[in-house]
C-alpha cells in the first residue's frame, strides 16, 4: 500500500461491519491467526480467511484470484461487502523468518507488473511474506 494512502486514511479503527464479519467467522469455528493495520486473519475450513478494510488489497486480490503465481499467495475468493470492507480467502502459509532475497523482490515486482499491479502499491514489509508449506517457496500474503 502506498505510504500516502496509509498516512491519509490511517489504520483500522472500530467498524461495526468489520466486527460483525469477524463474529460470523468465529461463530463458524474460525481460529484467529493474526492482525495487521487493516485486517484480521482466521483459519476456517483449511483456508486463511482475511477480513480487511484495505481497498487496494481487495483490488489486487481480485486480479490475482484463481491464478497460480510464483510470488503471491493463492487467492481462492474475494468478496466485497460494501465500502472498503471485504473478505479474502487464501491458502494457508507458514511463518517465514529471515531476510527477503533481493532476487525474490525483483521477481515479485516483475510479476506484479505483469498482472497490472503497481509494485509501489504492494505492502512490502517482513510480516507480509510467508512460506508455502509444501514447496518451501516465499510468497507475499498481503497483496
Amino acid at each position: 500500500m502506498k505510504l500516502s494512502k496509509i498516512i491519509l486514511e490511517g489504520p483500522l479503527q472500530y467498524d461495526p461491519d468489520f466486527n460483525r464479519e469477524i463474529d460470523k467467522i468465529q461463530d463458524q469455528g474460525g481460529k484467529y491467526l493474526g492482525s495487521g493495520d487493516y485486517g484480521s486473519v482466521y483459519l476456517l475450513n483449511g483456508k486463511a480467511v482475511k477480513v480487511t478494510t484495505d481497498e487496494i488489497e481487495l483490488d489486487h486480490a481480485e486480479i490475482l484470484k484463481g491464478k497460480k503465481t510464483n510470488n503471491f499467495v493463492y487467492i481462492y475468493d474475494v468478496k466485497r461487502l460494501g465500502g472498503k470492507l471485504g473478505i479474502i480467502t487464501m491458502e494457508v502459509m507458514g511463518e517465514y523468518r529471515g531476510d527477503i532475497p533481493e532476487e525474490f523482490m525483483d521477481a515479485l515486482e516483475k510479476e506484479a507488473e505483469n498482472y497490472g499491479i503497481d509494485p509501489e502499491e504492494l505492502d512490502v514489509r517482513p510480516d507480509n511474506f510467508m512460506v508455502h508449506p509444501k514447496s518451501g517457496k516465499i510468497k507475499m500474503t498481503d497483496v
